[in-house]
């Protein structure tokens, strides 16, 4: 990982950031227009050579799983960690149940505008899978669906060997879900898009995954809604004072092990303190479990930044606009931070507890996206609807002014339409 010197390297550091994210996506792109245009000549036999091919599945296996496969899965788990399981559920239910929008009914003489919000009817909840099991992502896809009022949630995760993972099913179990997919990576969102052979048609595609499923999902946007473009994880912690260098690299490998594509980084004031977190890397990392994802992600996308100025870093944290953000010391500086999709604040608040047990949501915008979005919420789920009634008056009042403004941007009918009107 290279040190950057933030005054001095502030736009090549933005530019190998931007660069990278470029880079990802244009390799990405070229693979997931092979896998849509395989469905779209194939259809759900593409589906099952998907799953051969990546899965290592040795045969075909119905795609929606049946009520008992998914008992069978989820016996397979511990009674303690279903406590576990309920209690990631409970907090995160508590946080967002507060989500929930209210109507408003706006009046002014004459009009009457009612706003409430429905739920949209069918929603798919993606799960990653593969290398690691997600219950997390599970969990926070499915409780705001749910508070929000979603009919028909269903869910999609890799199954390796055909098996969806014990800990996946148990928590559907535990959320009351029935319709359960194996099915993964950017085939699985071209076909819930699309309703590609026995698979629904759905309205919305929430969960984070791979930058398959990023680009697929960017693609079919349009066709269904989404929840935002959530791919490969993103960290960086700013150290506006000293702090354990172990703690940082364990942090900074926490969100590594995810994924090879993911992107971390170390914004601090100090060469020495940098120097020591790399001392604390260099010694920490043969004891991972997942050492070859942590080396390739951190080879490729990790860094480092010694700068000079806090307010400068905190500009440039905002022009990355990353996924996730640790600050660490003078919260105050907190209120500067605009575009990560979440900031933690101190020395206890580690990002793997976002990621687990706090109740907030970690499907979050990556990619820079946290400048115009925010993370997964119950009102992702939901779409403004509006009632509008004016009576007589109002008509009076306001439509010649509105006849005049058809005609000024050349919408003759428009000007009739709201003239018959006053006739009546």
């Amino acid at each position: 990982m290279k040190t950057w010197e933030l005054e001095k390297e502030y736009n090549d550091l933005l530019a190998f950031v931007v660069e990278g994210r470029k880079k990802k996506r244009l390799n990405v792109k070229r693979a997931v227009e092979t896998i849509r245009t395989a469905l779209e000549t194939k259809g759900e036999k593409a589906l099952a050579g998907f799953s051969r091919k990546w899965d290592q599945w040795s045969r075909d296996y119905p795609l929606r799983l049946t009520a008992e496969e998914l008992r069978r899965a989820a016996s397979k788990i511990e009674k303690k960690d279903i406590k576990v399981l309920k209690g990631m559920i409970g907090n995160v239910r508590s946080y967002h149940k507060g989500q929930a929008a209210p109507g408003r009914t706006y009046r002014k003489k004459g009009v009457v505008v009612r706003e409430s919000f429905v739920p949209v009817e069918k929603a798919l909840v993606y799960v990653p899978g593969g290398t690691a099991a997600y219950p997390s992502s599970l969990v926070m896809g499915v409780v705001p669906a749910q508070i929000a009022g979603v009919k028909k949630i269903f869910v999609t995760s890799p199954a390796i060997r055909g098996e969806i993972h014990p800990y996946v099913a148990a928590g559907c179990e535990l959320l009351g879900i029935n319709d359960v997919y194996r099915l993964g990576g950017a085939q699985a969102i071209y076909a819930f898009s699309y309703g590609i052979g026995t698979i629904p048609k759905v309205d919305m595609i929430v969960g984070p995954g791979n930058a398959y499923v990023e680009e697929a999902k960017r693609d079919v946007y349009g066709q269904v809604g989404i929840d935002m473009l959530a791919g490969p994880t993103e960290l960086i912690i700013l150290c506006a004072e000293a702090f354990s260098p172990r703690a940082i690299a364990w942090d900074m490998f926490s969100q590594a092990e995810h994924d090879e594509m993911a992107m971390v980084g170390l914004f601090s004031s100090s060469r020495a303190h940098i120097d020591d977190v790399r001392e604390q890397m260099r010694r920490l990392i043969a004891s991972n479990e997942r050492r070859s994802v942590i080396e390739k992600a951190l080879e490729n996308n990790g860094f480092m930044v010694h700068y000079k100025n806090i307010d400068r870093a905190i500009e440039a944290i905002n022009r990355i606009a990353p996924e996730h953000m640790e600050l660490i010391g003078d919260d105050k500086k907190g209120k500067s931070v605009l575009y990560p999709g979440v900031v933690y604040l101190g020395r206890h608040t580690t990002v793997a507890m976002g990621d687990y047990y706090i109740g907030t949501n970690h499907v979050l915008p990556t990619g820079g996206a946290g400048r115009f979005t925010a993370g997964l919420s119950v009102d992702r789920f939901t779409k403004r609807k509006v009632l509008v009634k004016i009576n007589r008056d109002f008509l009076d009042r306001y439509g010649d002014n509105a006849v005049r403004l058809s005609r000024i941007e050349g919408l003759y009918a428009h000007g009739e339409a709201i003239k018959a009107r006053k006739e009546l």
